[in-house]
């Protein structure tokens, strides 16, 4: 497999819309959840908000600074027992975003500092705007889980808790205990642009 890395790029422009409501494609909803539900089984409805919200904002909100950001990565696969899983995985419907597995690292296919510029580039603000934005198009791919996948453990008590974090004006979730327990994820999240998506 080969895993290429489009550098040098100081400055990634990622559109997304500027006003007004943003339309949800039911059917690339359903295909996104599909293929998370056949990949990991074990997910809960907050992993899958995990993967639309990572696909919409990326990684900025957890990023300081690129040392920082290096550290963590280095750190991780210093203490990480096993890096299973795929070496790329889309997020949520639109896949602007990948979950990139530190695995990729670990076995030579980038080095520490590529995977860091490559996070650095794809990191954008996230706004107030933005925020109220995600809350009508999270509430209208909620709806579609519930619909298409009834059955989700806990998937009621999940809804109202992510639409309590929502309304308290935060945003960002951590995976699910059963999506831990079952795939110890470790990856970061890269722009699909600066990546050969072909080498999955």
């Amino acid at each position: 497999m080969r895993l290429r890395f489009f550098a040098p790029l100081l400055v990634i422009t990622l559109v997304l819309s500027s006003c007004g409501q943003r339309i949800v494609d039911p059917k690339a909803v359903r295909k996104a959840v599909s293929v998370q539900m056949e990949s990991f089984p074990e997910s809960r409805l907050q992993d899958l908000y995990k993967s639309f919200f990572q696909d919409r904002f990326g990684p900025g909100h957890i990023i300081n600074d690129r040392q920082s950001a290096k550290d963590y990565i280095l750190s991780e696969l210093a203490s990480a027992d096993t890096l299973t899983g795929p070496r790329t995985e889309p997020c949520g419907w639109e896949g602007n975003y990948v979950r990139v597995n530190l695995s990729v690292v670990a076995d030579g296919l980038m080095t520490a500092d590529q995977l860091t510029d490559a996070l650095m580039a794809s990191a954008k603000e996230v706004t107030d705007e933005d925020i109220e934005r995600w809350k009508a198009e999270w509430s209208e791919i909620a709806a579609i889980i519930e619909k298409e996948y009834p059955d989700i453990p806990d998937l009621r008590e999940e809804k109202a808790r992510i639409d309590e974090l929502l309304a308290s004006g935060q945003y960002a979730w951590h995976h699910s205990a059963a999506y831990n327990a079952a795939y110890h994820p470790h990856y970061r999240i890269i722009a699909s642009e600066l990546l050969n998506l072909d080498s999955r």
